[in-house]
């Protein structure tokens, strides 16, 4: 059923059409011969799955694991990320990549050597002068081996074409040197080597090998060197597609390991962090078990682990002996060491397989990256989506292919650039903001802006109001009172007191109004300089002559506005109105004073009144003294003395104030409005069509050249983008081209999580396994490498519980018309609902895994549906016979007893268990 199910839906009609091609048998005796056949396949499964568990108690090295399966998965995943960092894509979004990194010296270039098979440079001090890439790419069986070399970005020069893997460092060296010598010093920041293998003993896996961590410069050495480097390292480290490769020589204590600190301090977590300890043969006597602590993950903890490697030393690189040795002695010490070996029994045994070695440390790396890629893939994909819209909107911005070369298109791109300028300014001035490009655009908003000034002088007028409640004022007011004293009569006020305070407060706002119309003035050509440039952003030139016409324009009408502003000053200048609001706030100021003052008086009735039993004297006491106290108040205010008068020239200036600051503000801007906006509009579409016809005449093709002229700054501008606009479409073309199938989907704010590598054998985790079917990969095919060795699989491992199950959001499905087919009875379910019932987590995975992968789980449902007759019949056999299976296998511990000697025996009982029925 499910490797019917793997095939797909084609393989599944494929097989409706055989059987619906037979001719029809005799159903009593087919369903006889079905269920004989059904009883002695699943008695032959069972029996072998127990012989398999048994063979697990001894599993093999991860040397002899196969990684056919894997390369399967993992190559086009890792194929469609070369192929786009082949395409320059790194350059506008981080790829997912594992970049090894480490001090000098701390043996990076042995742990490359050990996973490539290929020989780097080596050295003491910085041998690593300029990022190398590694691609590698396990070949079949028999194949030649391949390598190629070259450096990118690219120089054209041709990749290099290497005969043997002792060429590959010399040739690392020359290509670096010569990038080194490009870019006029030591060290290179912009270039890489990459390095391309094709073997059948290398992994599918790419790697990125960095300089050392550089603390101190050497002789020979720039001090900028220093600075260099770790910021090459920090531009990886910040990357969150980066997982970082640390390299840690194991006789070093880990909490003074500088790396480790820097990863920390971009991936707090330790998420996409892995270790890898060298030169355990350097490890003191007697330190092997704080050593081990940190390989146990259990001092200073990541949550990818730590794996250990022994590498060839410099005694056995002089000798020249080769990788395949090399693998071998590892092996050899990893199992005879007093402290690391199997017999000592202090990693592990199921961890062994994952922690120590090159191949535990391979295998890992490669699942790492395979689910790291496939998880990345949807964002990517979001990603190239949106760049490629937005590279061809900058390109169109810039001109695109529309550039005028000769004076009739160029005449009629002049037209068209001064009829949509003078269209736009209009209606960015009326607060039409229809068109796409003032939608868009903020900053060519003209009304909104103009608003914005129009704000700051209501509050900068609004601000300068006096406290006319303030005791100061009071007194200073009753000074100016006394002084304009003239031959009135007693009562009367001196009008002329008004009169001046006004006059001189008015003039004070004079600072205010000019500071309003200059910024209206400057907002205008600011909007109208950036409108230009972005309708001919590729023509410095004819923007430059519009604008120095407009702005002419726009200054002389701002000079001719301030004619207008200095009317309305002489006008507010002798104060007036017949505003009847004037009358209203004067009788709302007298009634708040009124309340104020009622309401002191309350407060101020003495506590003595309002003691005793007789209310009717309480009352009478408290009458009279809010009687007396109001009456006090009111011979204060409004009697015949200073004292009245102030109190109401005050209520009058306030309520005058209030009229005559809204309508000076309201002047103004209809000055600015009407005057300047309405009249500067009118004349820059009347000039700039005489500028167009003016430029358009035959005789002024120089200057239509001259105008049409373009900025080269733009023209590279316009180069970068079509150049991204291309690198995204070819990213896109190869993501399409891959077969696999990624729903493009935004990166959210979720940190992924750090997939938990088990084995050589590149088994993941059950959230890994759920989430392996984000793309459609290449169908799993059987090992002939496998089968001609006879390796078993892998040790079973002790899987974490899944997350809890979250039901998906999808839309329902139609509804399922049952066939006009007899249905089978109901299995027994009590053992089902117990299972359930006992393994809630395993369930949570299965309905997670059925959810995330509903085209696998229809094809397998059709499937079983299909034989469901077979299914039924041995179900319930398994249920009815539970003591047979209750042994071991995959119900019990005991391996052995789960597979009968006598298979054909069993079979018979089954086969006489269904019947004919």
């Amino acid at each position: 059923i499910f490797s019917r199910a793997e095939a797909g839906p084609a393989r599944s009609q494929r097989s409706t059409e055989r059987r619906s091609a037979r001719p029809q048998r005799d159903s009593a005796g087919c369903g006889k011969r079905h269920r004989r056949a059904a009883a002695l396949c699943l008695t032959k499964a069972l029996g072998s799955l127990s012989h398999k568990s048994a063979a697990m108690a001894d599993p093999p090295s991860p040397s002899k694991m196969n990684t056919d399966t894997l390369s399967d998965a993992a190559r086009p995943l890792i194929d469609l990320i070369d192929t786009l960092r082949s395409h320059g894509v790194q350059q506008d979004l981080p790829l997912p990549q594992i970049a090894v990194m480490g001090d000098q010296s701390a043996g990076k270039s042995s742990v490359l050597e050990a996973i490539s098979g290929v020989p780097f440079p080596r050295g003491t001090g910085l041998v690593t002068r300029c990022a190398t890439q590694l691609i590698m790419s396990r070949a079949p069986k028999g194949s030649a081996w391949t390598a190629s070399a070259c450096v990118e970005p690219s120089d054209g020069a041709a990749p290099i074409k290497l005969e043997k893997a002792e060429d590959v460092a010399d040739v690392i060296e020359k290509l670096t040197a010569k990038l080194c010598e490009r870019e006029g010093g030591a060290f290179s920041t912009t270039a890489a080597v990459v390095i391309k293998l094709r073997s059948p003993d290398v992994p599918d896996l790419t790697l990125l090998d960095l300089p050392g961590i550089v603390r101190t410069a050497v002789a020979g050495q720039s001090q900028s060197v220093i600075g260099d480097v770790n910021s090459l390292i920090e531009t990886y480290l910040k990357q969150e597609r980066t997982v970082v490769l640390a390299v840690i020589p194991a006789n070093q204590d880990v909490a003074t390991i500088d790396i480790l600190q820097k990863a920390k301090g971009a991936d707090p977590e330790g998420a996409r962090t892995i270790a890898v300890l060298t030169k355990p043969d350097l490890i003191d006597q007697g330190a092997e078990k704080e050593v081990l602590e940190t390989l146990l993950n259990k001092r200073a903890p990541l949550k990818l682990g730590y794996a250990m490697v022994r590498c060839r030393n410099q005694r056995e690189n002089e000798a020249q002996i080769s990788m395949t040795t090399a693998r071998e002695r590892e092996k050899a010490f990893f199992d005879a060491h007093a402290f690391w070996g199997s017999e000592a029994f202090n990693v592990p045994r199921e961890q062994r397989y994952t922690l120590l070695g090159v191949d535990a440390l391979t295998g890992r790396l490669s699942s790492l990256l395979v689910t790291r890629i496939r998880k990345a893939l949807p964002a990517i994909k979001y990603e190239l989506q949106n760049q490629k819209k937005e590279a061809e909107q900058e390109y169109k911005r810039l001109g695109g292919d529309n550039a005028p070369d000769d004076p009739i298109k160029m005449r009629a791109a002049l037209v068209d650039v001064v009829t949509r300028y003078a269209a736009l300014m209009r209606q960015s001035a009326r607060g039409n903001y229809g068109h796409t490009l003032l939608a868009q655009n903020p900053n060519l908003r003209l009304f909104g802006r103009h608003q914005v000034v129009f704000k700051d002088l209501k509050d900068s007028v609004g601000d300068t109001q006096p406290a006319f409640d303030d005791e100061r004022f009071t007194k200073h007011l009753a000074r100016e009172m006394h002084a304009f004293r003239g031959r009135e009569l007693p009562g009367f006020t001196n009008s002329q007191v008004f009169y001046g305070f006004m006059v001189k407060n008015i003039e004070e706002w004079r600072p205010f109004v000019d500071d309003c119309r200059a910024q209206y003035v400057a907002t205008t050509i600011r909007v109208s300089d950036e409108l230009l440039e972005a309708l001919a952003p590729t023509y410095p030139s004819l923007v430059s002559e519009i604008r120095q016409l407009v702005t002419t324009i726009l200054e002389e009408a701002g000079d001719r506005v301030q004619r207008k502003l200095d009317d309305v000053f002489a006008k507010e200048s002798d104060p007036y109105t017949t505003n009847e609001s004037m009358l209203e706030l004067v009788n709302q100021i007298r009634m708040k004073n009124f309340d104020i003052a009622l309401r002191s008086v309350l407060d101020s009735v003495p506590p003595s009144a309002l003691v005793g039993d007789n209310e009717e004297k309480k009352s009478a006491a408290a009458a009279a003294h809010v009687k007396r106290k109001l009456g006090q108040w009111y011979m204060a205010t409004h009697g015949v003395n200073t004292a009245s008068k102030v109190e109401d020239m005050c209520t009058l200036l306030e309520a005058y104030w209030d009229v005559a600051t809204k309508r000076l503000v309201d002047n103004v801007c209809m000055t600015l409005e009407h005057d300047f906006a309405n009249f500067s509009l009118k004349k820059l579409e009347e000039s700039c069509f005489l500028f167009a016809a003016d430029a358009g005449v035959p005789e002024k093709t120089d200057l239509l050249e001259r105008l049409f002229l373009q900025d080269p700054r733009v023209v590279a501008q316009r180069k970068a983008a079509i150049e991204k606009k291309m690198r995204m479409e070819a990213a896109l073309d190869a993501l399409g081209e891959s077969g696999l199938r990624v729903v493009a989907e935004r990166a959210n704010s979720i940190k992924i999580e750090a997939p938990k590598a088990l084995a050589a054998g590149f088994v993941t985790s059950d959230r890994e396994a759920s989430n392996a079917t984000l793309t459609t990969l290449p169908p799993r095919r059987a090992s002939s490498v496998s089968s001609e060795r006879g390796a078993p699989p892998p040790p079973p491992v002790t899987r974490p519980p899944p997350p809890p199950y979250e039901e998906p959001t999808r839309p329902p499905p139609p509804a399922y018309v049952e066939p006009s087919r007899p249905s089978p009875p109901p299995p027994p379910a009590a053992t089902a609902a117990a299972l359930a019932r006992d393994n809630p987590d395993l369930v949570r995975a299965g309905l997670q895994t059925a959810a995330e992968n509903p085209e696998l789980v229809k094809a397998g449902a059709a499937a079983a549906y299909e034989n469901r007759e077979m299914l039924g019949a041995a179900a319930a056999a398994v249920a009815d016979n539970a003591d047979l299976f209750s042994g071991g296998g995959l119900f019990g511990d005991d391996a052995s007893a789960a597979a009968p000697a006598d298979t054909d025996a069993l079979a018979n009982k089954f086969g006489s268990l269904f019947g004919d029925g």
